[in-house]
């Protein structure tokens, strides 16, 4: 099929929308059911796919947009980089990192509302070097959770700093599968590629360090109103969870960082961390080589395969809704949504990036039970209007980052409010001096994401960190961009 030749519709180019809506809508109900599956959200891809091809004028050139969008570098890239970050993440998890921080915080005798403050950083640290969410809030909330109610801390804000440490993470760390998504989608307009991770890291590290400050302050002022228990209850009940070892895993973690920040390559810097990791985790005795990968009556197991095994739904959906996205494109269904947008909404470059908090927003809301997903679903749009407006691919990939780490995380029916609430349930029996919390205790109490959410309005609206795209993808500040006019 001729690249420049246009996909058509029987009706209009809005009919292109069809497939997408069919794979929104079901979305959106398997969230607000808390019945979110990525499995089922590949099949309604799938079946949204199969429903649009009865609006397509010629099934060859539509099945062509689609195996072509499927195939596409931008798919490619993301999915690559999940598998890495898969095995990455596990070998770390295998590491005992969680146990190091525990160890550390029974040690400098925190509790109250000092504890409060110490678990949200733990898990932004813990987030930052496994890149996932979810598998911070699964993780630090079986240990910080009981031991904080033993030390004082208030139940509903401990819970909020740890989800909001998990939100900072998936902000901020070059692992992640929201800074992964959001960067590699973002493309540029005057040359080819996308938007670098470790440079969007880099530009969006001056709004995360504020939003993480004022959660810190927060923290501090509402997280102590719990009943103390004897700090020495607390220490024993997590005297199995302590490994002082555990804390050389933030060796490769800041490898990694301090590579993609300095614009190392990204698989590069990955595959320097697998290696650290794993040397020093062997090295260390924190876990045997079979933690890697081992094989028993012909079932393979280990940090490898389970990494690359919880990435690959997820990586389907990615793959898909790419594929929608570059048919809304050749359909030219995208470039008809933009231009009303830029005739009736987006009037200036405020307007846009106001346009794309927006949009952030609402899928964040529409599609809180997984975050990712969300981030998948809007990332098409958000290129089309910035591209449109001539925002750099990093600007575009700041706010699109940030802003979609916030509802999702605080909402009842969000996927990482059920997770948490999931796992406190979980511990009742082994635990039963844990109180029981609500969908609804959190929505006020995650106050990173609250922060984060308001911070980047507050940035769409002065301009503060706005940059545009230059004449070969140069990143220019607005500043420069007034003087040089």
């Amino acid at each position: 099929m001729d690249e420049n030749k246009k996909l058509e519709f029987r009706g209009s180019s809005f009919m292109a929308l069809v497939p997408f809506a069919i794979f929104i809508v079901i979305t959106i109900a398997l969230s607000f059911f808390n019945a979110a599956d990525t499995n089922m959200m590949i099949g309604a891809g799938v079946i949204g796919l199969l429903v649009g091809m009865f609006f397509a004028k010629n099934l060859n050139d539509y099945w062509d947009i689609i195996l072509e969008g499927l195939g596409s570098k931008v798919a490619m890239t993301a999915v690559m980089l999940w598998l890495v970050v898969g095995i990455y993440g596990n070998i770390l998890n295998r590491g005992q990192i969680v146990e190091g921080l525990v160890w550390l915080s029974v040690k400098t005798h925190v509790s109250g509302a000092a504890f409060t403050v110490a678990a949200f950083i733990f898990a932004a640290v813990f987030a930052m070097a496994t890149g996932s969410g979810f598998g911070t809030i699964s993780t630090m909330s079986f240990i910080l959770y009981p031991a904080g109610i033993l030390l004082g801390a208030n139940p509903a804000v401990l819970a909020g700093a740890i989800l909001s440490g998990a939100a900072v993470g998936d902000n901020i760390a070059p692992v992640s599968d929201t800074a992964i998504i959001a960067s590699s989608s973002q493309e540029y307009q005057n040359r080819e590629g996308v938007a670098d991770i470790g440079s969007t890291v880099k530009t969006r590290a001056k709004f995360v360090v504020i939003a993480g400050v004022i959660s810190i302050i927060l923290f501090f002022i509402f997280g102590g109103a719990g009943e103390a228990t004897d700090a020495e209850q607390a220490e024993m009940l997590l005297a199995q969870y302590q490994n002082p070892k555990g804390l050389l895993l933030l060796i490769p973690t800041i490898l990694v960082i301090a590579l993609a920040i300095k614009g190392i390559n990204i698989f590069a810097a990955l595959g320097t961390g697998i290696i650290t990791a794993s040397v020093i985790g062997l090295a260390a005795g924190l876990f045997p080589a079979s933690a890697l990968f081992s094989m028993k009556d012909g079932v393979i197991s280990g940090a490898i395969p389970e990494g690359v095994a919880g990435m690959t739904t997820v990586s389907i959906v990615l793959i898909l809704v790419v594929a929608m996205g570059n048919m809304l494109v050749k359909s030219g269904c995208m470039e008809a949504i933009v231009d009303w947008m830029n005739n009736t909404i987006i009037k200036t470059p405020r307007g846009a990036e106001v346009a794309i908090w927006v949009l952030a927003t609402i899928f964040g809301i529409l599609i809180a039970a997984i975050n990712t997903i969300a981030n998948i679903c809007v990332a098409p749009f958000v290129n089309a209007v910035g591209k449109k407006n001539n925002l750099h691919p990093y600007r575009r990939t700041d706010i699109l980052a940030t802003t979609i780490c916030s509802f999702p995380f605080f909402l009842p029916f969000g996927g990482c409010v059920l997770l948490l609430l999931g796992g406190i349930s979980s511990m009742m029996d082994t635990y039963p001096f844990l109180p029981k919390l609500g969908g609804a205790d959190m929505m006020f109490t995650t106050f990173y994401s609250w922060a984060i959410w308001i911070v980047m309005l507050i940035a769409c609206l002065t301009g503060w960190g706005r940059a545009f795209e230059g004449e070969n993808g140069e990143y220019i500040p607005a500043k420069e961009m007034k003087k040089n006019k």
